[in-house]
């Protein structure tokens, strides 16, 4: 008998750092379409730009973790609320996604109990599709491309999926983040979850997430620090990555 998820099963967990509005949003839109969510978020922005300074209304709906450590960066802050999570699922989201109708958790939960799963992602507005990541050039090149394994219905098996995604809480705590990557994390963790740990990712293509990007001066600093990505192409050998578009970058 397959196992039931329900929402009281997950935890909902957020990285923020300098767009307390847009930490608002999103669990407003949590609030509003699921009942009684668990949040957990982690802030590791400056007092002043604080999620919880900003909106203490909204945040006392949530397990708030301010860091001490301004920057401490994407994999610290993810590692930290799912180190805080209680549930057997987690669920993955950006601090600008927004929830509406459309992510049809329901859905979501019944495809992650029916099939083999570890980690299943939704759609991101006209992103977040399957993805397959491939190595050329002898091994030191890495091509992120659109590709599946292998499909049952609207399951798409494949190696990287968006940043929204359900996942068992015990899985992605002995995965985790490299913290020494503070941003351009994405390829770097789905790279390991599938290619290295061999864990089971894959996206439900009729469900989405609502990616409403906000970046603010202090965000677009903090975000475009291409060392990160240069981090993460050395630690596995790879002295450049090409992307769905075509475009190359070198570490």
């Amino acid at each position: 008998m397959e196992k039931t998820i329900t929402p009281a099963d997950i935890t909902f967990c957020i990285k923020t750092i300098h767009r307390p509005w847009s930490c608002h949003r999103l669990v407003e839109s949590l609030r509003q379409h699921i009942e009684a969510p668990k949040i957990v978020v982690v802030d590791d922005g400056r007092k002043e730009q604080r999620f919880s300074e900003r909106y203490p209304d909204t945040a006392r709906h949530c397990h708030v973790i301010n860091l001490d450590q301004h920057d401490a960066g994407v994999g610290v802050g993810r590692n930290t609320a799912i180190d805080a999570a209680e549930t057997e699922y987690i669920f993955l989201l950006d601090d600008d996604h927004v929830v509406t109708p459309r992510l049809q958790l329901d859905k979501v939960c019944e495809r992650f109990a029916k099939h083999t799963i570890d980690i299943l992602g939704v759609r991101q507005g006209g992103g977040g599709r399957p993805l397959i990541l491939s190595p050329l050039m002898n091994g030191k090149r890495i091509w992120m491309h659109r590709g599946e394994h292998r499909r049952i219905g609207f399951v798409a098996w494949c190696d990287m999926s968006s940043n929204a995604f359900l996942a068992r809480r015990e899985a992605i705590a002995r995965l985790r983040w490299d913290e020494q990557i503070k941003t351009y994390e994405h390829w770097e963790f789905f790279y390991r979850a599938s290619r290295v740990y061999g864990l089971q990712v894959a996206v439900s293509t009729d469900c989405f997430i609502r990616h409403a990007h906000v970046a603010t001066k202090s965000y677009r600093d903090l975000r475009s620090r291409s060392k990160f990505r240069a981090i993460g192409l050395r630690k596995h050998g790879f002295h450049s990555m090409r992307y769905p578009g075509g475009a190359i970058v070198h570490a």
